[in-house]
């Protein structure tokens, strides 16, 4: 949807307008942090990356194995890397999720554009994601001839591996790093399709399994960052295109953010829901629509069914009102 034919503010439902303002003043105060998920890298006007049900259904093929659209990719990627290896796997995804020629998503740049607002202001913009791909990386570098600070997490190597350091751009320790450049820093959770090698990536069940064993660990060099854990817990967390069903996530989520209930902050889920047509089908998939915002609700998550990147347009609107009131 082109930004000049959205709404007018004005026009936007009070419960739209709510979660905007409020996010727009928590970017502003430095107090939201921004979880990227694969769906802000759909784009439905121009060539995208597959998602995840996609790459599940093409490995399925290549292994011969029935597929459903409730099989995870994890448990495909499980039976590839078996069947196969795992440099053929991590080929596979190189050339599938890493394609150059597909641009970023207007999602992925509208936050980009968020960005460089904020940073134009002095302030600090911290992003984790999950995605394996460049498609931030290159909308930041397309619009500020830089890079972001990127921080890679190699949470699928073996946790018993006893030199093992998992963290790939960071010059301290992850234990006592901390932020200090108004500037975006993106932190990869699941790695990078440019550190692929071995089990750079997140994708199997097994890497699944070494994630949460490595982000729990006793070993300051495996365990997640304690700039991270401490940013979820204490922070409004805006999920962009991010399904809240990764599991990984929501382990690491239960043990910040939720610790503290009674302190705990109000974040937001974008999410996009579609009822299908066939009326049996539409049935079913709004009950697990309802149940799944019910669940959320429970855990302070509000989930806004709109499109991510009508979204993210209007909270750059919303942050500009916000840093230039009149």
């Amino acid at each position: 949807m082109p930004d000049d034919i959205l709404l007018p503010i004005a026009d936007l439902p009070l419960k739209l307008q709510g979660p905007l303002e409020t996010l727009a003043s928590k970017l502003q105060k430095g107090s939201c942090l921004i979880f990227l998920g694969a769906g802000a890298a759909v784009d439905h006007e121009a060539p995208d990356l597959p998602t995840g049900a996609e790459l599940s259904q093409e490995l399925a093929a290549k292994c011969k194995l029935d597929w459903h659209k409730y099989v995870p990719l994890s448990t495909m990627a499980f039976y590839y890397e078996f069947f196969f290896t795992r440099d053929l796997l991590n080929d596979y995804l190189f050339e599938r999720v890493g394609n150059p020629a597909i641009k970023p998503s207007r999602t992925i740049r509208k936050l980009v554009e968020i960005a460089e607002v904020l940073e134009h202001q002095g302030k600090q913009v911290f992003i984790v994601t999950t995605n394996y791909d460049l498609q931030f990386e290159r909308a930041y570098r397309d619009r500020l001839g830089r890079d972001p600070k990127v921080i890679i997490y190699r949470g699928a190597e073996d946790p018993n591996d006893k030199e093992a350091k998992l963290h790939q751009g960071l010059d301290d320790d992850p234990e006592f790093w901390r932020p200090t450049e108004p500037t975006t820093y993106l932190y990869k959770l699941h790695g990078c399709i440019s550190s692929r090698e071995g089990h750079g990536l997140v994708v199997t069940e097994e890497d699944y399994i070494n994630f949460l064993a490595n982000a729990q660990h006793d070993d300051p060099n495996k365990r997640l960052a304690t700039e991270v854990r401490g940013r979820i817990g204490r922070s409004t967390v805006l999920f962009v295109g991010y399904s809240l069903a990764d599991w990984n996530f929501r382990v690491i989520f239960k043990a910040t953010a939720e610790r503290s209930p009674a302190d705990q902050k109000e974040s937001y889920a974008v999410q996009y829901f579609k009822p299908p047509d066939d009326p049996l089908e539409r049935e079913r998939e709004e009950q697990r629509w309802d149940a799944a915002q019910a669940f959320w609700a429970r855990k302070k998550v509000t989930v806004l069914n709109r499109d991510a990147f009508e979204f993210m347009s209007y909270l750059r609107a919303f942050l500009d009102r916000v840093l230039s009131p009149s």
